[in-house]
């Protein structure tokens, strides 16, 4: 049981990591936006792509 808590505190590390440095911050955020970005626009296709054909 030793080693899980060992991993849950790197992970709690990594997270912490990249949510203090700035540079990282605005870089994940910016992955954030475009994966939400194409997601959503695959969402908008699938739904509604035979509204926008002509």
């Amino acid at each position: 049981m030793a080693g899980v808590s060992v991993s849950v505190e790197k992970v709690k590390e990594f997270i912490s990591s990249q949510i203090q440095d700035e540079e990282k911050w605005a870089f994940n955020m910016r992955m954030l936006r475009s994966i939400g970005m194409f997601a959503g626009s695959i969402f908008l296709m699938r739904n509604f792509g035979d509204l926008m054909a002509i």
